[in-house]
């Protein structure tokens, strides 16, 4: 068992500072996962030891990165937060446990959550081996037992309805909605291919009956009918053959596309896709068993043919019987309904995605640059020293041209900085942290563009005063006080109480509400979130936001001069644009539902394809062997549109049934598809009516060509 604490780490090299995604992690955590390095050592037990050099080891891609992959970096001293640290070893390329660049031995004192070290999370995150026989339930169980001491001793990390749960590594790593979309991708492959094999089948066994004068003279002439089902197979393995070995050239050119397609950060970087031997042998196996499937039809059709009215007819399917007329139909029926499911499905999907993109983020991004600042340790530990610091910075940047405003803040929106329990005076205190909460200075509203609904905002005076006072957004106020004012309500935050730099009294008083921005991602709705001055602690990260007019990078460069004039060890690390966040954001929800909408779309509009063609053939063959039948009529006075409904009433209810057969199937399985939609029902009647109708229209356009 191992375990492991993210850290941001500041890397400090000759070409300056950069941040990293690191962690720090328990002893014997390479060796539980059977991984070695790829050349030096990983982390020994001697690591670990108070007072024991301080070593780290770092990824495949960070020693690309940094290093262009020189072999003489082991045993070398670099900065890591300010401290010299010796790398002693490099991972494999594969190996990537984390999603972290580089990893440090764990120290508890350093590496849980302390005030003012930057660290962001004080979670470790835990991997261990389950013994043979045990579930993860039990497991899950085993762990409430040892976690209950706990919860009596702390209510807030533990609430009355906190409970363990278990979960292995791959699902952690891939995520069960994934799972879902592969299984629904899966199911639409499935779909699609019996509506091929049923398309098969049936021009197969249209063929068949057209070589009725055929086998009859081959049976005349002594061929068993053994010979005749068995001539029968092999054309149709010759045909599954032919069609396997061009599957096989596009399946190794359609894994590329389809690996681009797949969402970032979905699956572990550490995975690898590539064309799989049982998957060929999966797909060899399914092509023989559909083979057998659809040539066995005609060859059904054969043992059946007798062989004096074969050779006594015109040769062109005229010992059909309704047997034969009837499989067609019900062949035809089972495409449209496969189709109309499969069309549905995309239809959902791309529902959602259009819902998504139109959600409102709740702030204007245009024009914001954001820059995150990194504290030489050990030299501000004071929330005062911090500040002034700020204070300056945000002065000189504000007097820049182009500039509207600036501000300080701990996190900016879609995120953070932590979730934290309100206790609102006079009412009953919530049992779990369900409020997201920003530390940030006066400008913070005016830059970002949100909106004012009730009292006032932050001043220069609140914040400089570290004033007990807190704007809410309008989640806040609703969800705590209904229809009643929030303002001059007083509230209390029980988890900041524990910080060493947080003092006064315990209440503060609610000055203003503002609009909701999103804070929980774009699929939820936004959740209680709470804004106070920024100088009450100098715990958490700090950032700067910037609107203006002008160039941004030139202002992301004057931030840079700004604290290299005041102090040239505060280092400005991450630096961009609100807008590129925003972009980024939308494309991270995206991706999901464009990658799914992408496949099933091909896949459907394969699928009506097949039909069209299917519903071509049958109609194409029934008009074939009744053009004796259609002359007759026509010389006893039919005009055109009686011939033309005569062909098409037919194929109009196949169609009509196929589509009822989809849309009653339908209503049904696309919930599982619920968990993948958003914004929009799974059994949305809009979709359901949009798709019949295409069905019907594409159907009556493959009727339409024969007739005429």
């Amino acid at each position: 068992m191992f375990g492991l604490v993210y850290r941001e780490v500041r890397f400090t090299s000759a070409n300056g500072s950069e941040e990293f995604s690191g962690g720090s992690v328990t002893p014997g955590t390479f060796e539980a996962l059977g991984i070695a390095p790829l050349f030096g050592r990983g982390l020994r037990a001697d690591d670990y030891r108070p007072g024991a050099p301080p070593v780290f080891v770092i990824s495949y891609g960070l020693w690309t990165k940094l290093f262009n992959r020189a072999p003489n970096v082991l045993g070398n001293t670099y900065r890591l937060n300010g401290a010299p640290v010796a790398l002693v070893g490099v991972m494999p390329a594969r190996f990537q446990i984390g999603g972290c660049d580089l990893w440090l031995p764990l120290d508890i004192t350093r590496d849980t959550f302390v005030p003012g070290a930057g660290i962001e999370s004080n979670e470790i995150w835990t991997v261990g081996h389950l013994k043979i026989g045990v579930s993860p339930e039990s497991a899950a169980a085993d762990l409430q037992v040892i976690a209950s001491p706990f919860q009596a001793d702390d209510r807030i990390y533990f609430p009355p309805h906190f409970r363990i749960v278990v979960n292995t590594l791959n699902s952690q790593s891939v995520g069960d909605n994934f799972k879902l979309g592969l299984l629904a991708l899966m199911g639409a492959v499935m779909i699609l291919l019996l509506i091929a094999c049923s398309n098969v089948a049936n021009l197969l066994l249209a063929r068949a009956t057209t070589r009725e004068r055929e086998f009859g003279i081959r049976s005349a002439v002594g061929a068993s009918r053994t010979h005749i089902i068995r001539q029968l197979l092999v054309e149709s393995f010759a045909l599954a053959a032919v069609s396997c070995a061009l599957g096989c050239i596009f399946a190794i050119f359609g894994l590329q596309v389809m690996v681009a397609l797949i969402p970032s950060g979905t699956i572990p970087p550490e995975a690898a896709i590539t064309f799989s031997s049982s998957a060929l042998l999966f797909s060899l196996i399914v092509t023989v068993f559909t083979t057998v499937a659809c040539g066995l039809a005609p060859a059904i059709h054969a043992l059946r043919t007798d062989a004096q009215i074969a050779l006594s007819g015109p040769g062109k399917g005229t010992g059909v019987d309704h047997r034969q007329g009837t499989l067609r139909s019900a062949l035809v029926v089972a495409e449209v309904a496969l189709s109309v499911i499969l069309t549905i499905c995309s239809g959902l999907i791309m529902r959602s995605l259009f819902a998504l993109q139109s959600v409102n983020i709740g702030f204007n991004p245009t024009k914001v640059v954001y820059a995150r600042i990194l504290w030489p340790e050990g030299q501000y530990d004071s929330v005062q020293k911090k500040s002034a610091i700020l204070r300056r910075v945000l002065d000189r940047v504000t007097r820049l041209p182009g500039v509207f405003a600036a501000t300080e803040t701990s996190s900016y929106p879609p995120h953070s900085w932590g979730w934290t329990t309100v206790i609102v005076q006079g009412k009953t205190p919530p049992q779990n942290r369900n409020t997201a909460s920003i530390m940030c200075s006066e400008g913070y509203f005016q830059t970002l563009n949100r909106s004012l609904l009730r009292g006032r905002l932050f001043t220069r005076k609140d914040i400089e005063a570290a004033g007990h006072v807190v704007v809410v957004n309008q989640t806040f106020a609703r969800y705590h006080f209904g229809e009643e004012n929030p303002i001059g309500q007083q509230v209390r935050f029980s988890d900041f109480e524990t910080l060493e730099d947080w003092h006064g009294e315990p209440y503060f008083e609610i000055i203003g509400v503002v609009a909701d921005t999103q804070n929980t991602g774009l699929e939820e709705s936004p959740r209680p979130e709470v804004y106070l001055p920024s100088t009450l602690t100098g715990s958490g990260p700090h950032n700067l936001l910037v609107r203006t007019t002008a160039y941004l990078p030139a202002v992301i460069q004057q931030l840079r001069t700004a604290f290299a004039d005041l102090d040239p060890n505060i280092a400005v690390g991450e630096t961009g644009t609100m807008g590129t966040i925003a972009t980024l954001l939308q494309h991270d929800y995206f991706a999901r539902p464009r990658f799914l909408l992408t496949t099933l779309g091909t896949f459907a509009t394969i699928a009506l394809l097949l039909v069209a063609a299917g519903v071509f053939s049958v109609i194409s063959y029934g008009v074939a062997l009744q053009t004796h039948e259609i002359g007759i009529r026509m010389a006893v006075g039919a005009d055109s549109t009686q011939i033309l409904g005569l062909i098409l009433n037919r194929g109009i209810r196949l169609i009509v049934a196929g589509v009822g057969i989809g849309l009653f199937a339908s209503y049904f399985l696309t919930r599982v598809l619920a968990s993948e939609v958003w914004g929009v029902s799974a059994t949305d009647p809009s979709t359901f009516a949009v798709v019949a109708l295409l069905a019907l229209f594409v159907g009556l356009l493959a009727c339409m060509l024969p007739a005429a």
